[in-house]
């Protein structure tokens, strides 16, 4: 049902827990990082689609049914809620029902024929005297607001179908085999023609921007009057938008036995609620409406900021031109009675040992680091680790816990830097710097914040770092301190201060010195050899040559004695 009214552009959705803060009921869980509405314990009262600074709410649209619902075999007649006065403003009902019948309606009649209707219902309900307390709205919204969330005083609200229901009811018991629209300022309209339980006799609910969309569509202006249009029998009841609009159909006699109240708004709602549930007064005629203003403050018409104070001034229970032309189905007396249902949402059990873990996972060991600043959007810590457990929220939802985590971590990355970190602002005058730079500089944090420090006297990186927006690094030696440093220096303009990273090099640069003195070391020493092998391998060679040719002299010598020895033995 009202899982496809509000739907979620996750595109758009940025994770702010606004819709979260604003929901009256907390009908909204965040998870996958984007906040979606749970359709079973959802009001509809719109808050979350009004209060999207990104526009992340999408709502149904049943118009292109509508249209072919019109386009079809059977004729459709259109229930035109009351409050039309505040979006056609300045045109008659008469101008109305022209353009509407243009669109294809076979009929337009006001939806205060069926409320008239339920007054009369309340009235004899009230009269029979056998409801402690009466819960009388025809607001389906309020309808879902005990239903889901405060099932035991279901038994409260007033067997009446609301007066969508009963002029539809009305129409069709008038006008035979047809088909029925109805038209208003409320979202929770359309879960109402969704239900069987609450009668099942409107096709569709349409918003009045969807109807005003359409007329723009089909190119209609609202001039032509209505030689045909249709009134009500009673004008009293158009006064139902308003937050005591039904108190006021009922005469004195009517309520006799009872306190008649008004409520109207979701907070002055649950908190009537909540006192009800507790205390168990008797003898109450509640008249509830959900949107603060009644139906004059609907969703749709706060959308298009529409001021309910000045909507309800446009209400009259005057008799109309039209009403000299009753409508067929305000001729008729008919009930219908209302079915209610439990649809509270069922959860397990939740320990205070679980609430504890939840609350501690994010750093709430006690009742005093429990800040209930609302900014996760739940009115309490409590209400959000119960959230939690109940898989509607996550745990980084805490904005003070990341913040403070993210400070911390912050904090800890700095102070224990192996590099100095140094914030200075636009006139250099030391703001901020950590243990390392106190290190390398052989000062004291204290004594130079809010002073300029002299190892910085004469640097220049500042100000190109400030014309150049980037980074300025460079490798200097600081004489006074004897280190070898790498600098670099960011201007951030948006606070307008400047931070200096500095790297001590010196031993990287006396390693590197060693390091060449080493090398220059290796290439003496191996010229020195290389010098050296090439003088022996010189006496070697001289060497060699010498006892070659004496050796050569030595094997003549022999050879020639062998053979003249030879020669003397064969004689």
């Amino acid at each position: 049902m009202s899982s496809s009214i509000i739907k979620l552009n996750t595109k758009n959705c940025q994770s702010c827990y606004k819709c979260i803060r604003e929901c009256p009921v907390k009908a909204i869980e965040f998870k996958d990082n984007k906040a979606q509405v749970i359709p079973g314990e959802c009001v509809l009262c719109g808050r979350c689609v009004e209060c999207c600074p990104q526009n992340a709410r999408i709502l149904r649209d049943d118009l292109s049914q509508v249209r072919q619902l019109v386009g079809g075999d059977k004729p459709v007649y259109l229930s035109l809620a009351p409050s039309w006065v505040s979006w056609f403003r300045g045109k008659s009902f008469s101008a109305v029902s022209a353009a509407l019948k243009r669109l294809g309606f076979c009929g337009v009649e006001e939806t205060a024929i069926g409320a008239a209707e339920c007054s009369r219902s309340y009235g004899e309900l009230m009269r029979q005297g056998q409801m402690k307390n009466i819960i009388a709205t025809a607001c389906p919204s309020a309808v879902m607001l005990v239903e889901r969330h405060y099932p035991e005083l279901i038994k409260l609200l007033a067997p009446v179908s609301s007066p969508m229901m009963a002029h539809a009811k009305l129409m069709r018991e008038s006008y035979g085999d047809i088909k029925v629209v109805f038209a208003g300022p409320c979202l929770s309209k359309m879960e109402e023609s969704d239900d069987p339980l609450a009668g099942g006799m409107v096709n569709f609910a349409l918003t009045f921007e969807a109807l005003g969309r359409w007329l723009e569509e089909e190119g209609i202006e609202l001039g032509e009057e209505d030689p045909e249009a249709v009134g009500v029998k009673s004008p009293v009841a158009r006064l139902y938008p308003k937050p005591t609009g039904i108190l006021k159909t009922m005469a004195p006699e009517d309520t006799a036995g009872y306190t008649p109240i008004a409520v109207d708004g979701p907070e002055k709602c649950i908190a009537l609620l909540d006192s009800i549930r507790d205390e168990q007064p008797e003898g109450l005629f509640i008249e509830m409406n959900l949107c603060p203003g009644g139906c004059m403050g609907g969703p749709l018409l706060r959308m298009h900021h529409r001021n309910a104070t000045l909507c309800e001034a446009l209400l009259t229970e005057r008799d109309q031109a039209q009403d000299r032309h009753v409508a067929g189905s305000a001729k008729m007396q008919s009930t219908y009675p209302r079915v209610f249902q439990n649809r509270a949402p069922q959860y397990e059990e939740i320990s205070e040992e679980d609430i504890r873990r939840v609350l501690e996972s994010i750093g709430k060991f006690g009742p005093e680091d429990e800040l209930n600043c609302s900014s996760c959007g739940y009115p309490t810590c409590r209400d959000k680790a119960i959230a939690v457990l109940r898989g509607k929220a996550d745990v980084s939802m805490c904005m003070p816990y990341l913040r403070q985590r993210a400070e911390n971590i912050s904090s800890m990355v700095i102070e224990h830097s192996p590099n100095a970190i140094i914030a200075f602002d636009e006139e250099m005058n030391v703001i901020e710097l950590n243990p390392r730079a106190e290190e390398i500089y052989g000062v004291k944090r204290a004594d130079v914040l809010g002073t300029f420090m002299a190892a910085f006297y004469g640097e220049d990186g500042f100000e190109q770092a400030r014309e150049s927006e980037r980074p300025i690094e460079k490798k200097v030696y600081l004489d006074e301190l004897g280190r070898s440093v790498e600098k670099s220096i960011v201007y951030i303009k948006e606070h307008r201060m400047y931070l200096a990273f500095v790297k001590d090099i010196s031993e990287q640069q006396h390693q590197a010195q060693k390091l060449e003195e080493m090398r220059h070391h290796t290439v003496e020493t191996a010229q020195k050899v290389i010098d050296k092998q090439m003088r022996v391998a010189q006496e070697i060679a001289s060497l060699l040559g010498e006892t070659t040719a004496e050796t050569k002299v030595a094997l003549t010598n022999l050879k020639r004695s062998m053979t003249e020895a030879q020669s003397e033995e064969s004689r």
